[in-house]
């Protein structure tokens, strides 16, 4: 045997992938990975942003437009550009592409079919296929993370941006309570006093909740409370330069996340960094725990002044202290949602083999229920919402892709809990599903998507990373 010859093969691919890089091509590729990442950054960044152009106007009345029209975001066309780079990129330089871990890429796959599979039966053949190809997008944003996105640097300093820019804007519309003439980037015209706004009520006074440049406080609130999930992974895994910048992004979005009064956001944000914090005080990583409970600390006194004069707007989203007029105002939200969520199962239950379209529940809803006591929307549970539109197949889909990451955790949680990537890819989804327990922004809506490929394709991409090195 030659004991040689591994040094002799280093020395050949050394040489090969030398000779590889001084080819034109190479350097054309690389360029164009790199403009393909940075397309991918802006997406993100641009996520919660409801500028968009409609393509297609499909009024019904009395349906939310957006529920019905084509419509192209802002993250749609930094997303074509990502594609259009990476595909080119593969032309002039072909390589392997990876789907990333089972776990996530078959129900992914499956999930994605069974949205095709869907048009055969929908409300709205055109609508469900226009979801549909959204879907086949989405699915090829996760491919691109698992394959392309190797530093973390490139999701969190955009989600950093992400949280300081919205909370910058929700922060001023909530201090000011109005919006703040940002119509141009898609800020809507905001007026506590206007119908249809969404704002807190406590002894008949209306205070306007922060909606950022998004088109509801709840989906900034989810953004904000992903965004800082991320930016809190870095602060509790990174370096000492990444804490730093980490964390003068992270102090501004808790008061913002406050100003939402988005109780889901809350609640998942809460869990998420409750089980990252947790997991190193399980393994004794006490630097990381007390760098949390500084943080806390910090956070509890950015958003103390605002708790202390809005005390009763405050006991209205949490249930304390409740008078009996608010007392009624929460058991009416409350049996609103559990009237969407019968309306929905019912649907369910007369459409369960192939469901009644991606993207169709609104218009299903209106079809189903000529007196309908509520806004025409989808249940405010993603996975009803999932097993209306595709069917049986979709749902069950669904229900593996928000379980099967935590089934494979609990089986080696040891050794996950030592993989700082995989640690804040788990608590990312952890929020998500949380979130998608009270609300449906991470199914139907452009940045609540976002945000639940982007939890699909990191842990994908950590958990693989974690096998081979583990």
């Amino acid at each position: 045997m030659d004991i040689r010859k591994p040094h002799y093969n280093k020395q050949i691919r050394d040489t090969q992938s030398e000779y590889l890089m001084r080819l034109p091509s190479y350097w054309y590729s690389h360029s164009l990975d790199i403009a393909a990442r940075i397309s991918f950054a802006l997406t993100i960044v641009l996520a919660p942003l409801r500028w968009r152009i409609t393509l297609w106007a499909r009024p019904i009345f009395p349906l939310y437009g957006d529920y019905t029209d084509f419509l192209l975001y802002a993250s749609d066309i930094t997303a074509i550009c990502m594609f259009l780079f990476w595909g080119g990129s593969l032309l002039l330089a072909p390589r392997k592409v990876s789907f990333g871990s089972a776990w996530i890429w078959v129900p992914l796959a499956g999930l994605t079919a069974a949205g095709f599979v869907s048009t055969l039966g929908s409300e709205d053949y055109m609508l469900s296929r226009y979801q549909s190809l959204r879907l086949v997008g989405f699915f090829l944003f996760y491919l691109f993370i698992v394959n392309e996105i190797e530093s973390p640097a490139w999701v969190v300093v955009p989600a950093g941006v992400q949280v300081v820019l919205q909370s910058a804007v929700g922060i001023g519309q909530s201090l000011l309570q109005r919006s703040l003439g940002l119509q141009t980037l898609g800020e809507l015209t905001l007026d506590p006093a206007a119908t249809g706004v969404s704002v807190i009520t406590a002894d008949g006074v209306r205070l306007l909740r922060a909606y950022g440049l998004t088109d509801h406080p709840n989906i900034l609130g989810g953004c904000l409370a992903f965004g800082l999930l991320l930016l809190l992974s870095a602060i509790l895994y990174g370096g000492g330069r990444w804490r730093g910048w980490a964390m003068l992004a992270f102090l501004p979005g808790l008061p913002a996340l406050a100003m939402t009064f988005s109780r889901s956001a809350w609640i998942g944000f809460l869990i998420g960094g409750s089980f990252m914090v947790g997991m190193e005080a399980v393994f004794h990583r006490w630097d990381s725990v007390k760098r949390a409970a500084w943080l806390g600390l910090s956070g509890v006194l950015l958003i103390a002044p605002f708790i202390w004069k809005n005390p009763h707007y405050f006991g209205v989203r949490t249930g304390i202290g409740l008078t009996e007029e608010a007392q009624k105002l929460a058991q009416y939200s409350f049996d609103e949602r559990m009237y969407l969520i019968r309306s929905g199962n019912q649907i369910f239950v007369e459409h369960s083999a192939i469901g009644i379209g991606l993207g169709a529940s609104p218009l299903a809803m209106k079809n189903r229920f000529a007196d309908f006591p509520l806004n025409y929307q989808p249940p405010h549970y993603t996975l009803l919402t999932a097993a209306m539109e595709t069917g049986v197949f979709g749902a069950a889909f669904y229900l593996l892709l928000m379980f099967l990451p935590w089934i494979v955790f609990l089986a080696r949680w040891r050794f996950f809990s030592a993989q700082p990537l995989l640690m804040g890819a788990f608590a990312l989804l952890l929020a998500v599903t949380v979130v998608g327990f009270f609300d449906y922004y991470t199914w139907l809506n452009q940045a609540g998507r976002i945000w639940q490929w982007l939890g699909w394709g990191l842990w994908s991409a950590a958990y693989v990373k974690a096998v081979e090195h583990g």
